[in-house]
Parts: C-alpha cells; sequence; structure tokens
C-alpha cells in the first residue's frame, strides 16, 4: 500500500498531466456513437455493451487498478446501488493478460458492477484511447446516454465527485 505522500504525489500527478494533455488527447469524440463489446469477467461470465440500452444509460471506466483507481471503488459503488435501474457500471481492466489483480481488487473493495477483462485492450484501442501498457487512458471514464452515445469523457481519478453525480444526473433526467 503506497504512503500518504506517494498517493498524493501520483493524484497531483494524475491532476497536472489531465489539465496538459486534456485539449489536445485523440479518442472517442461527445455525441459518437459507441460500438458494441462483448467482454468477460475474471469468471467467465460474458457481458455485452448493447445489453444495456435503451433501458439504462452506462459508465465505462478503463482502469489499471491502481491506488488512485482503488480510492473512486466507493464512489462508484454508491452511484451504482442507487441508480441500479437506470445505469449500468462497466469497469474495463488494462492490465492485459493479469487476472489475478482485477480478481483481488473485485473481492477486497466489495466489487458489485462488472469489472471485465480485455486482454487485448480493443475496447482502448477502438475508442482511440491508446496508453502504454498498464496504464489508464487519459481519457479513462466515459458517460453514454441510453442511445449509445458518449455525453461525458473525463479521467475518473480528475472529476470532483459532485461533477461526476450532476453529469449523471442530468443525463438520466433528460432521458
Amino acid at each position: 500500500m503506497p504512503n500518504p505522500i506517494e498517493r498524493l504525489f501520483w493524484k497531483a500527478a494524475i491532476r497536472l498531466r489531465w489539465l496538459l494533455s486534456s485539449r489536445t488527447a485523440a479518442g472517442v469524440d461527445i455525441g459518437s456513437p459507441i460500438p458494441n463489446f462483448v467482454l468477460s469477467d475474471a469468471a467467465g461470465r460474458r457481458f455485452s455493451l448493447f445489453s444495456v440500452f435503451p433501458d439504462k444509460a452506462a459508465v465505462l471506466w478503463l482502469t489499471n487498478l491502481c491506488s488512485s483507481c482503488q480510492e473512486r471503488i466507493p464512489l462508484l459503488e454508491q452511484i451504482y446501488s442507487a441508480k441500479k435501474g437506470e445505469l449500468q457500471i462497466f469497469a474495463i481492466s488494462t492490465l492485459g493478460e493479469d487476472r489475478q489483480t482485477p480478481e483481488a481488487i473485485a473481492a477486497n473493495h466489495h466489487v458489485s458492477f462488472p469489472l471485465l477483462l480485455d486482454p487485448k485492450d480493443w475496447v482502448g484501442k477502438t475508442l482511440g484511447l491508446e496508453h502504454p501498457a498498464g496504464a489508464c487512458p487519459m481519457y479513462n471514464l466515459l458517460i453514454l446516454d441510453r442511445t449509445g452515445r458518449v455525453r461525458l469523457r473525463h479521467h475518473l481519478s480528475a472529476i470532483a465527485d459532485d461533477r461526476f453525480k450532476g453529469e449523471l444526473r442530468s443525463i438520466l433526467e433528460a432521458e
């Protein structure tokens, strides 16, 4: 477990990287439709993105499950339990063939939403969210409306709780 100073350093580094790169980072555009994907979790259960539309909106979280990402799991759990009938959250591991880390983190944090394995980084590559192996893409958080269009792209560690919840609320109320 990283010490508090190391955690603070990485939080500051992520926010600085976000501020410097967010204006020029490539990737899927706001308003663009997302292609379907089918991925499995560590238990082998298969999940299709399009199975949630048009009944629910969706949150895609592409994550390397670092300590900053793990600190955000309680927020995602809170949102997921409150909006389960209207919203589906998919966490997508960017750790390649590593299955043990997602399994351990899902168990340790009692993750109730699907934590999916994407060993070939199909989702990141298809959405133009390139990133180094084992790292999160610049935009690792996508909120999709009930039509499967991107309504928000951000980095989960760099978005304030209130803004995240407000964006979700406006998307869910507009539909």
